[in-house]
């Protein structure tokens, strides 16, 4: 999770966060998360995000 901006742009993740994550699996619960979760996710990956950006 530390390299995850140098993969994904964490504000491109937000639509996904906000649209919500599907997995192919059928055990897998759907996640869905608030305006307010999403905002407080992206803020915490961004504070461990590698100096190395």
């Amino acid at each position: 999770m530390r390299d995850l901006s140098k993969r994904y742009p964490l504000d491109a993740l937000e639509e996904a966060f906000v649209e919500g994550i599907y997995s192919g699996h059928p055990d897998m619960p759907e996640f869905k998360a608030t305006s307010d979760q999403v905002t407080a996710l992206l803020a915490y990956l961004d504070t461990i995000q590698s100096d190395s950006r």
